[in-house]
Parts: structure tokens; sequence; C-alpha cells
């Protein structure tokens, strides 16, 4: 199973970069967002898929459509 974080491997490939300051400042260029852990960067997986543009197709499901309205008001009774 596959970190929710990228690998130092995977962010070296991303970035291009094996000096984390480097990498950091390849992230503040392309306006991604990061955390810091003991002074490296680390990106969520699910967010470089979605800067990337591979956003997995079962999260872009549609909400379902409502059957019927819930509550309507009664407009009869009033003059």
């Amino acid at each position: 199973m596959e970190s929710e974080i990228l690998s130092k491997e995977e962010l070296v490939e991303l970035t291009g970069y094996k000096v984390p300051a480097r990498q950091r400042q390849w992230l503040i260029d392309r306006q991604w967002v990061y955390e810091l852990s003991r002074n490296r960067p680390r990106v969520g997986r699910y967010y470089a898929r979605m800067k990337l543009g591979m956003v997995i197709a079962t999260s872009l499901k549609p909400a379902p459509a409502p059957t019927a309205p819930v509550w309507t008001p009664d407009f009869s009774r009033v003059n």
C-alpha cells in the first residue's frame, strides 16, 4: 500500500532536486501546498495527483440528485 505522503525519492523525481531547500523553492514557485517536517517538504500523494491532472475518477462522482423536495411551503392560506 502506498503512503499518503510522497517519498523522498518521489519528491526528487517530481522537483528534480535532492536538496530540501531547492525542493521547497520548486514547490513555492509552482504554488504547491506542502508541510515541513525536519526541514524537509512533505507533499500529499492525492494533492500531487490533483496538481498533475491525474485525479482518480471515483472521486469525481456527482452527488445523486434529490428524488423529491423534502419540504415545500403551503402558500394556499396566504392572502
